[in-house]
């Protein structure tokens, strides 16, 4: 009797250690995000437990692992973040290892478990390429208009322009760069959404068009600079011209008055020269009427616009306007010559 008593004491005073661990093994588990997640991603997991029971009571410890990627937070709790390689690709596992410290149960569960599906980070698009010397002009208007409507079927792509230069044709990347520019006018499509750049000059250089999804790098160009979106002039500088047998665009900037005015207010101290060709003065006046119009409407004060009177025999096809741009410290002598000055008219037409 006194043996049986004492043994039922004994069970009694053992079960806060070995009693419950005896037969309950804390069960828990861990949950992986369902969707398939993105290279270079950052994902959390947490351990579930069965009834809320974590056996903290016992001094548990917690050891994450991972079969790829990096934990970055959490190591040594019941909850880690970890993050995906920009590499990585397939499936991660991920585990975490517990036991207690507090006492020692044989039964109880040692780890849990679950997969990761890595989809693989989007790649850059080469949508064209094409030579930048050259004088295929029209053929790069018309590439540029595919493009146009690659951004338009892909908003959320960002979209990349790589002009390289030629080692054989100085200033082609500029020239390129400057019709793609007029097209861009000629067309209205929002240059904004485009990012421009210029890439060192090689042999056969090309003119490439890049569509970069959400999530991905763009491509990595070495030794690139961005093509500016205005260049400050120099110099005495044509800057449009307007003919009636057509807009140019292949060989000099496109007729667009916004973009004159962007150009003269680069500097405060530029002037608008707009040598105008007309049969007669009356025809003069009604068209220097409606450019400085035009460009007060667009920020450039009066003082700094002068118009130029040129006869020409009445004859539509020889009217002309050419937009001059006057930068300080030039002399008024060269500012003068301007206004008899005329370009070759441009045979582009659309």
């Amino acid at each position: 009797m006194m043996r049986a008593t004492l043994f039922l004491i004994f069970l009694m005073a053992g079960a806060p250690v070995f009693g419950q661990g005896a037969h309950y093994t804390y069960p828990f588990t861990v949950q992986c995000p369902d969707e398939i997640v993105r290279a270079g991603q950052h994902i959390t997991i947490t351990a579930n437990f069965e009834g809320g029971k974590t056996g903290d009571t016992n001094s548990p410890i917690y050891n994450w692992s991972v079969s790829q990627g990096t934990i970055v937070s959490g190591q040594g709790t019941p909850s880690t973040t970890v993050e995906i390689g920009k590499t990585d690709v397939g499936t991660l596992t991920v585990t975490l290892d517990r036991n207690f410290n507090g006492a020692h149960f044989p039964g109880v569960q040692p780890s849990a478990s679950c997969d990761v599906v890595i989809a693989p980070l989007p790649e850059p698009r080469l949508v064209d390429e094409f030579r930048t010397a050259g004088g295929n002009c029209e053929e790069g208007f018309a590439r540029l208009d595919n493009f146009f409507t690659e951004i338009n079927n892909n908003p959320s792509d960002e979209a990349l322009i790589v002009f390289y230069g030629d080692l054989k044709q100085a200033n082609a990347a500029r020239g390129r760069a400057m019709q793609l520019r007029n097209h861009f006018r000629f067309r209205k499509f929002d240059m904004k959404r485009v990012r421009m750049i210029f890439a060192p000059a090689r042999e056969n250089g090309t003119t490439q068009f890049w569509l970069t999804p959400a999530g991905a790098s763009p491509p990595e160009i070495a030794g690139s600079v961005i093509v500016p979106e205005v260049e400050r002039p120099t110099k005495t500088t044509l800057y449009a011209s307007e003919y009636m047998d057509g807009v140019p665009g292949c060989s000099g900037n496109i007729y667009d008055l916004a973009g004159y005015a962007e150009i003269l207010k680069t500097d405060t101290a530029n002037v608008a020269r707009i040598v105008i060709g007309q049969s007669s003065q009356a025809r003069y006046r009604t068209k220097a009427k409606e450019v400085v119009g035009e460009l007060r409407k667009l920020g450039v004060p009066a003082t700094k616009i002068v118009t130029v009177y040129k006869y020409v025999r009445p004859n539509k096809w020889l009217e002309f306007t050419e937009l001059w741009v006057v930068p300080p410290k030039t002399s008024s002598s060269s500012a003068t010559k301007i206004s008899w000055i005329r370009t070759a008219p441009s045979k582009r037409s659309r």
